[in-house]
């Protein structure tokens, strides 16, 4: 849609789960005064993949999201692989996305693998606050 809208797309947010909410009335997310947004995805702790409203377009509209979000939606660890791989030109450890992906706890060798120079205590700070599982050992 144009700019200049009043709106969101009809369906945009409906589904949107109750704690989020409120980030569609948050200053942050408004452009004179409207929260303009023309794709809204979300994913909620223990759901098995993507929420999103039930927007529909006409024939020629089009919010971009494929092509936006393509990466994610695949949700295979070769799709980040291959795109991570391009983009930090650098080998990226399939085993380590994998484990990230499916939800595992997170572990020293699975940091150290996706970035020889992270620390642990910082990202495991990061994923316990999120509610990501930790194995500390």
């Amino acid at each position: 849609m144009a700019r200049g809208r009043t709106r969101v797309w009809p369906g945009l947010l409906d589904g949107l789960p109750a704690p989020l909410a409120h980030y569609a009335r948050a200053e942050e997310f408004q452009f004179d005064g409207f929260f303009d947004a023309t794709v809204c995805a979300w994913h909620e702790k223990g759901a098995e993949g993507w929420g999103s409203g039930p927007v529909e377009f006409a024939d020629d509209e089009s919010d971009g999201a494929d092509r936006l979000f393509g990466l994610l939606t695949d949700g295979t660890a070769g799709a980040y692989t291959d795109w991570a791989g391009d983009y930090y030109e650098r080998d990226i450890d399939h085993e380590a996305v994998q484990t990230v992906l499916t939800g595992a706890p997170l572990t020293r060798r699975t940091v150290a693998a996706l970035s020889a120079t992270a620390d642990f205590t910082a990202v495991a700070e990061q994923a316990r606050s999120l509610g990501y599982a930790l194995d500390e050992r």
